[in-house]
């Protein structure tokens, strides 16, 4: 069974939670892609987009811990580093048909689950307690909540 979100995996930063809400959901899409037979060039599409998002998003959440003055930066971005070698190791493998995208997807959620667990968590509890508090740290609620008022309009 894949990867879905649950409450267990929030760490209280509404933009940190939605990316890793939004990777999960990458993951899925990628298995869908899989089990529907897509074709191989869409499916390398899928594998970039969740590619690139995870790029992103670990820049989002190394400028959170730098923000927060969490102590374990440094060794959080050389996990990031590590899995993003990984991955491009993967993506190479697949394009030459070494290995499936269903090695990928089995990777990534296994992954995914790990890593917000085991280690996101840990920024998580020191963001809780610091006193030092992320750039517009209310900004992305506010703005998810605008979000859906004017939708109601």
């Amino acid at each position: 069974m894949y990867i879905h979100w649950e409450k267990g995996l929030e760490l209280g930063n509404d933009l940190i939670d939605t990316q890793h809400r939004m990777l999960i959901l990458l993951c899925r899409k990628l298995d869908i892609a899989i089990k529907t037979r897509a074709g191989e060039q869409l499916i390398r599409w899928v594998m970039m987009e969740l590619k690139k998002f995870t790029e992103f998003h670990f820049t989002s959440e190394e400028n959170l811990m730098h923000e927060i003055g969490y102590p374990g930066v440094d060794e959080h971005a050389l996990i990031h580093a590590d899995l993003l070698v990984q991955l491009d190791m993967m993506l190479a493998k697949i394009s030459h048909h070494k290995e499936f995208p269903e090695d990928l997807l089995f990777f990534l959620n296994k992954w995914v689950a790990q890593h917000v667990v085991n280690e996101d968590l840990k920024i998580a509890e020191f963001a809780r307690c610091s006193d030092k508090r992320p750039i517009g740290e209310d900004l992305y609620g506010q703005y998810l909540l605008s979000g859906k008022a004017q939708s109601k309009d």
